[in-house]
């Protein structure tokens, strides 16, 4: 509705929605009969209740802007709060991801250690068995261990001179020689120089007093021969496996150990991940803070997201206040017009009162005009529910960004809650890296334990073979020393007796004109001649050993020596 004139004036009209034509001056008053119109008076009774109710929704319109004008500044400073304790939390939760990140960089430092420690373990363990198979599979004459204590070869490992080894306690078995065993070997038989043995000499054959006492003389036949070699020892049979499957349940136990102090921190990167990732998601979106893609993605922590709900309030809040100022103006106009009608129609009425009288023209205007009164109070009506509408949407957003801050708030107990238990598990992993390495080095020791039980096995073996030459170079040594005495004995024997024919032909020849008293060792029969071994000196009694297994030893030790030269 345009601003009105007042009514009876020429050419003049009263309402901006329905134009009409204006009467000439000479037609306003005229005598014609009007058709019935509605009283003047109620008109004006309309005009003022319409401008009364567009002044009270005005004045709400206006009270409510200067509401909603408050309220945006609180929103505007809500959001700001909101906005800087996300990004505080963000922050902090970025602090948090590297400290979890630390920890299980220490933890999978830790843990390839551990498993270093465990492959070097199965080699050598592996390496330990090999060499174990290794002498289970070399057996040992049985004339080698089937004897009294003083010639065993296994009998005094823990002889006074023997050089304490780490390892002696499960190399070796000590096990003392079997009594029943003793008769299946003849004893050694000391001979001194001028002693005759009873069982080996005799005063006719000097040169058996350097043959050895074959046991198959000695024995009964069904002790005589050998057993067979499925049933002989190996070397194996000397180790004490015992002490090996112990220290293995040492080695294993200790590993064990290992592992419960690691047990201690298992669950610290899940917890940590949990807990980070259930306080990133409990961030409000208003907060402007990325939510993570995947589980264990933290990477986009304090960017702003353009497509989060939660972007700058001061464009929503700028387009809300703007609106509402424009419903406001509008209502501040459609008043305007309600106040211009009002004081026309008032004045109408007091030209009525003072005699005036309207031609029909003027009347059907004014009624046209008041007609027009329920759209304009319809039009005040919808421009502030908008207004209210307009201050709705900002309380709205006021009471969620005091949420918000709530939230925050409980966020930020939850992030300190986080940082003690950080605390703890940093204080607990410190404790238990010590622990570990620790414990580490005590398997590490195991591991040279293993290393040295591997070598002394390789010595062992080594020295066996090496025994079985020795043995074998010794009895080859003892025979031909008996060649060489058997020789010179055959010689002696061949002089002896040339030198007995030779004196008793001069003693034939000469004897008889020689005076009794005269030179009575002239009738002494030569010296007989007699090699044994000298004073305290025993017999060497060496066992036999089969052909192959000399063979066998020698390719081993060549193998070994050969291996050991390429290796340097």
């Amino acid at each position: 509705m345009a601003s009105p004139m007042s009514y009876g004036s020429p050419k003049t009209t009263i309402s901006s929605h329905n134009q009409t034509p204006s009467t000439s001056p000479q037609t306003r008053f005229t005598s014609t009969p009007i058709q019935p119109q509605p009283h003047l008076v109620t008109l004006v009774l309309q005009s003022k209740k319409a401008l009364q109710h567009g002044e009270q929704l005005c004045i709400k319109a206006h009270t409510s802007s200067n509401d909603s004008a408050a309220c945006a500044i609180d929103v505007l400073a809500l959001d700001a709060k909101v906005k800087w304790l996300g990004h505080a939390v963000s922050e902090q939760l970025a602090l948090a991801v590297i400290v979890a990140k630390s920890l299980e960089e220490k933890r999978t430092a830790l843990m390839k250690e551990i498993n270093e420690w465990d492959g070097i373990r199965m080699e050598r363990t592996n390496a330990l068995d090999d060499i174990l198979d290794s002498l289970g599979s070399q057996v040992v004459p049985p004339d080698f261990h089937e004897s009294t204590t003083d010639s065993s070869l296994f009998g005094s490992q823990n002889s006074a001179g023997e050089i304490d080894h780490p390892t002696d306690d499960f190399m070796i078995e000590r096990t003392a020689p079997d009594p029943s065993n003793a008769t299946k070997c003849p004893p050694r038989t000391p001979v001194k120089a001028g002693r005759k043995s009873s069982t080996s000499m005799s005063p006719t054959s000097p040169s058996e007093t350097l043959r050895r006492n074959k046991v198959s003389e000695q024995l009964p036949s069904n002790v005589k021969s050998k057993p067979h070699r499925k049933n002989w020892k190996t070397l194996r049979d000397f180790v004490d496996d015992k002490g090996i499957e112990e220290m293995h349940e040492m080695i294993d136990k200790d590993r064990q150990g290992l592992e419960d102090i690691l047990s201690a921190t298992d669950d610290y990167p899940e917890i940590l991940s949990k807990t980070i990732q259930r306080i990133h998601l409990s961030l409000p979106a208003s907060a402007g803070v990325s939510k993570p893609v995947s589980k264990n993605d933290y990477t986009r922590f304090n960017r702003p997201d353009p497509n989060s709900p939660g972007g700058p309030a001061l464009p929503k809040v700028q387009e809300l206040v703007i609106a509402q100022e424009r419903m406001v103006n509008a209502m501040a106009g459609l008043l305007e017009n309600l106040t211009g009608h009002y004081d026309n129609m008032a004045t109408a009425l007091h030209e009525s009162e003072s005699g005036e009288v309207f031609d029909e023209e003027d009347l059907m205007a004014m009624n046209r005009d008041t007609n027009e009164l329920p759209a304009i109070m319809t039009e005040l009506d919808n421009n502030f529910a908008a207004v209210q509408r307009y201050q709705s949407q900002l309380n709205m957003m006021k009471e969620d960004l005091q949420l918000d801050v709530q939230q925050l708030d409980n966020t930020l107990n939850d992030l300190e809650k986080l940082g003690d238990i950080m605390t703890e598990m940093i204080q607990t992993q410190e404790k238990v890296e010590a622990e570990a390495e620790a414990e580490l080095t005590e398997l590490h020791h195991h591991l040279t334990t293993l290393t040295q039980l591997h070598e002394r096995f390789v010595a062992y073996r080594m020295a066996f073979n090496k025994l079985v030459l020795e043995i074998s170079r010794r009895r080859n040594y003892r025979e031909g020393a008996e060649v060489i005495v058997q020789g010179m004995m055959r010689q002696l024997n061949a002089m002896s007796q040339e030198e007995s024919e030779l004196r008793n032909r001069f003693n034939a020849e000469y004897g008889p004109y020689l005076p009794e008293d005269l030179c009575l060792f002239v009738k002494n029969e030569p010296t007989t001649w007699l090699v044994v071994p000298s004073d305290d000196t025993p017999l060497e009694d060496f066992p036999e050993i089969d052909r192959d297994l000399i063979n066998e030893a020698k390719d081993r030790v060549g193998y070994a020596e050969a291996v050991a030269a390429d290796s340097v």
